[in-house]
């Protein structure tokens, strides 16, 4: 008899949990069949401030199932992108309309009364194409050139304004929310004198963005083209005596020194020869970082900014090593150099080829000197 009545308690416990479980279950997808409470308060607003009529957001043209739900997770406007999915699959159906948002958080309808908007309210809004600001913009980005450029001719040509994407790519905050997903973005570009956090590791290309955009939506475009370089080199920046914030740098120094995709490894491994021997790197463009200059500035009046030999934790021809971070934004082939520096010929010295073309290379100052004198100064640039 005790056994049998041990089996029934037993029994009804497991019972109990079960049905503890399946109400917990069921509790969570109900919450998770709503928009989540701080986008219904206002707290889900791009300038990091609350009390926000809308929230701003962007769906990707083709992103009109699964992803655009896994960005509304992560913005926090729903709790969870895969119950949302298969209850849109199996009962509201939805496919949302590409371009820029502006979802409320309440809506009012034909009686006039205001309600917090639903999560079928939201889907639907998103569906809907006549909410979507749809024009877009292609802008090109130059390799080589600083992130202040690129904030600047977005700025030009759509909503973001430059100062405030500037402001947002270094805000710490901010900038730590997407280390999860970008690997490449470590630690180290907190580091002490760092101008801007995302210097260098925004890639240069062309892009299509919504005149009508957001911050988040920019910079995503931007590092998931760099994710895919990083990716394609994983197994490199793994096996690199760099940091991967290092061979970003040294890639960003690579990349304006020279645009000759054959020398690029050898530019590479001058620099590295030169750190091995504790000899300064002596960069030009690094002084037109330190102080400021544009790259138009820098290509015209660089070398006169170098023999200021102001101290700066920048200019590589007052400090040892390199920079604190990088100093423009470098294209696939100065990475690859960065990855593979080409010290084998022990060159410590190069200089333009203003003749035919390309770099000349040195191992000593005499020698880089006359290189100088017959390749630079006795002709026009090439």
């Amino acid at each position: 008899m005790k056994k049998r009545t041990k089996i029934v308690i037993s029994i009804l416990v497991i019972l109990f949990l079960l049905i503890g479980i399946f109400a917990g279950v069921l509790i969570y997808i109900k919450s998770a069949l709503k928009p989540t409470k701080a986008f219904l308060k206002g707290q889900i607003c791009e300038d990091g401030s609350t009390g926000c009529e809308t929230t701003a957001f962007v769906v990707d043209e083709g992103a009109y199932g699964k992803s655009t739900l896994e960005k509304l997770e992560a913005m926090k406007i729903i709790k969870d992108a895969d119950i949302v999915y298969y209850y849109n699959r199996i009962i509201s159906g939805y496919s949302f309309s590409a371009g820029y948002f502006e979802i409320p958080h309440q809506i009012t309808d034909e009686n006039g009364s205001t309600h917090d908007i639903t999560l079928d309210e939201l889907m639907a809004f998103l569906a809907n194409p006549k909410n979507a600001h749809q024009d877009t913009v292609t802008l090109s980005f130059d390799e080589g050139d600083f992130i202040r450029s690129f904030a600047r001719k977005i700025g030009e040509n759509t909503t973001v304004k430059e100062e405030e994407l500037l402001e947002y790519w270094n805000n710490e905050e901010t900038v730590r929310s997407y280390m999860n997903e970008y690997p490449f973005l470590t630690e180290d570009i907190f580091g002490e004198n760092i101008k801007y956090y995302l210097e260098g590791y925004l890639f240069p290309d062309t892009y299509e963005f919504f005149e009508f955009t957001n911050c988040d939506e920019i910079t995503r475009k931007f590092l998931d083209r760099t994710l895919e370089i990083y990716e394609k080199y994983e197994a490199d920046f793994a096996a690199s005596d760099f940091s991967v914030h290092e061979v970003f740098t040294l890639a960003s120094i690579v990349q304006w020194e020279t645009g000759n995709v054959d020398d690029a490894p050898l530019v590479s491994g001058v620099f590295v020869n030169r750190m091995e021997d504790y000899i300064p790197l002596s960069s030009t463009v690094t002084a037109c970082y330190a102080f400021d200059l544009t790259k138009e500035e820098c290509h015209e009046h660089g070398d006169e900014t170098r023999y200021t030999h102001q101290w700066d934790p920048y200019n590589t021809y007052t400090i040892q090593g390199l920079p604190p971070g990088p100093i423009c934004c470098a294209n696939e082939t100065s990475i690859r150099a960065a990855l593979h520096p080409d010290t084998s010929d022990g060159y410590y010295f190069f200089c333009a080829n203003w003749c035919d073309g390309g770099t000349v290379f040195a191992r000593t100052e005499s020698e880089h000197q006359y290189n100088v004198e017959r390749y630079m100064l006795a002709c026009e640039p090439y």
